[in-house]
């Protein structure tokens, strides 16, 4: 490359040991050293300081692909160790060793005198290394030692994994336990195969990496506002415009940036199926019907009430939604096909999620604007490039170190480089002092 040979200047090159010892060594000054570098390039009318777009992207880790631990298995198999455990707790109440009943105990109490049988059992002086067979007969008591040691230990195993797990995910990696089993869009098996990653988030302007963040989650729905909040931290200014695709769109996200001053270009979840005929006329969509804000209800096609009779909470995107039922049987409605399709019941039913539903009106009004169509076409050209650059130009397709804050650390290195490149590109061009924007061109 003929750039790192020129940056060099006849030096050898660090060799991989050196780079991994770099990165394991200074993972917060580098980072620091990044955020010098986009502030540097602020104060010189490099960006535009104006609009930041944020994507996201997912990065293979360093870990076995097969080396996954899931923890709906885990809490299954930790919920019948228990039973186990109970159960020996009986055991050795039969052969003399404890006079607390399992009956009524929480599993804590039952662990903690399991622990105490095993030091008893310990005590007696017997041979807990007997060799078994035929014609062999162990002894009862340690018998017992033996499978309440090894279900202490699972249990023990079990817990540990479950804290590393933490609530947010559902699987880890036994070699790399900070990476979380993701489906990847680099499938050497087509087969949907989920392979252990970090979701890489990067917040871009004028064609230069402003911002990073990394996290676990198989999704985006929460990585804005840590970004936002790592960019006010960082940056020497504020953005007033903030655009991002689908993934981003939720109400959490779109009542903070409202709440702080910038204005959101989130491209809604149904923007390309809310165009199409098809979903325009089907009336048993509560979109398509009228909505009484006043009293909360809707009105079907037929001009029946819809009242509102629970609420809730999405677990996957944090937004509320309301419950509505007809206030009639649609037994005998003439649109009841066309209605309630495929459904049995004999009232109309469905979740609504009035407050989204609102706030992607709103976007929808923004997006559709002069203003927005230009942001569209800066988005698709600015958040998607510098992931061009990083994966295809650059051949990042899989960390080479374990740990999220090493991954981190040689992601941070691969944005400095993807910056460096791009300005040393615009001076050897001449196009300083005139931040990359893409103008939407008169019809």
């Amino acid at each position: 490359d003929l750039f790192i040979i020129s940056v060099l200047r006849g030096i050898p090159a660090p060799d991989h040991t050196t780079i991994n010892r770099f990165m394991q060594r200074n993972g917060e000054q580098t980072e620091d050293i990044f955020y010098q570098v986009v502030n540097r390039l602020g104060d010189i009318g490099e960006l535009g300081r104006e609009t930041v777009f944020q994507d996201g992207t997912k990065i293979e880790s360093r870990a076995g692909k097969y080396t996954f631990v899931w923890k709906g298995f885990v809490e299954k198999n930790a919920e019948k160790c228990e039973a186990r455990l109970r159960k020996l707790l009986r055991k050795a109440n039969s052969l003399g060793l404890s006079i607390l009943c399992e009956e009524g105990l929480d599993f804590t109490s039952v662990y903690a005198e399991l622990l105490d049988v095993k030091d008893r059992i310990e005590d007696l002086g017997l041979d807990l290394d007997a060799p078994t067979g035929r014609g062999r007969r162990l002894d009862p008591r340690v018998k017992l030692y033996r499978l309440v040691s090894e279900d202490l230990r699972k249990i023990r195993d079990y817990d540990e994994a479950i804290a590393m797990i933490g609530e947010n995910r559902k699987s880890m990696s036994k070699t790399d336990p900070d990476a979380t089993f993701m489906r990847m869009k680099e499938d050497a098996m087509r087969n949907g195969q989920l392979k252990p990653a970090y979701n890489l988030q990067c917040a871009s302007d004028s064609n230069y990496i402003v911002g990073c963040t990394i996290s676990c989650d198989r999704t985006d729905y929460e990585t804005c506002i840590p970004m936002m909040e790592k960019l006010e931290q960082k940056l020497g200014w504020k953005y007033s415009n903030y655009c991002a695709d689908s993934g981003y769109d939720t109400v959490r996200n779109f009542n903070y940036l409202e709440k702080n001053g910038y204005t959101p270009y989130i491209k809604p979840q149904d923007w390309e199926v809310a165009k199409t005929r098809r979903y325009m006329n089907d009336i048993g969509k509560y979109q398509n019907m009228e909505y009484n804000r006043d009293e909360d209800f809707f009105v079907c096609a037929n001009g029946r009430k819809i009242a509102r009779v629970g609420s809730g909470v999405d677990k996957r995107s944090g937004s509320s939604y309301g419950v509505y039922r007809s206030c009639e049987s649609c037994e005998g409605c003439p649109l009841k096909e066309k209605c309630m399709k495929t459904s049995k019941k004999e009232s109309k039913e469905f979740q609504a999620y009035v407050e989204h539903w609102d706030l992607r009106k709103k976007a929808r009004d923004l997006l559709e604007s002069d203003k927005g169509v230009e942001i569209r076409v800066n988005r698709s050209i600015m958040a998607e490039g510098s992931f061009a650059q990083m994966k295809g130009n650059n051949k990042l397709r899989r960390f080479s170190s374990f740990g999220m804050e090493r991954a981190f650390t040689e992601w941070l290195l691969m944005a400095l480089a993807v910056n460096v490149k791009h300005y040393a590109n615009r001076r050897y061009n001449y196009n300083l002092d005139d931040p990359d924007w893409y103008e939407k061109k008169p019809a």
